[in-house]
């Protein structure tokens, strides 16, 4: 019977973080902000952007049955906005983009399709966005909640 030798692997992460010196957690978060909102303005370009494209694609979606290939951009575009969304604390906006990625699932699982529930989505989006970073919880309960409201009802009737 041989003896079985135990490789102690070195933990790289765990060395740096026993060296003294460095920053501090509170001084790294700050770093991170300021970071964060030197790429601001661009990430808020890219979530109008996304929206812009979502409408563009989303425009050949409103005659018949799109391909698993439009659907899944769409789902694409609004799964961008969702984390950009994220990272900015634009949660209404990145709650209405996670709603309109749920319906998308859910379409293609069930493989049917429903362009109004689409578009009230994408009109939601478009109207959160357009009130800004300023929105209120309050104001935007009305719109996610319909939103909502309207996914689980497509997602009851085409079960």
């Amino acid at each position: 019977m041989s003896a079985v030798k135990k490789l102690r692997v070195p933990n790289r992460l765990a060395a740096v973080v026993k060296t003294p010196g460095g920053k501090t957690v509170a001084e790294a978060v700050a770093a991170a902000e300021v970071k964060i909102d030197l790429i601001k303005d661009d990430c808020l370009d890219a979530i109008d952007a996304a929206l812009a494209d979502m409408t563009a694609a989303s425009a050949s979606m409103k005659a018949g049955t799109p391909s698993r290939d439009q659907i899944e951009a769409l789902y694409s575009l609004s799964n961008d906005v969702f984390g950009i969304a994220g990272v900015f604390a634009l949660n209404a906006v990145g709650e209405a983009a996670y709603s309109l990625c749920d319906l998308l699932d859910k379409l293609m699982v069930t493989g049917s399709w429903n362009w109004p529930a689409v578009e009230v989505h994408l009109n939601g989006l478009r109207v959160l966005r357009a009130l800004g970073e300023s929105v209120t919880a309050a104001q935007a309960e009305p719109v996610l909640s319909g939103l909502k409201a309207v996914a689980k009802r497509v997602t009851v009737a085409s079960a």
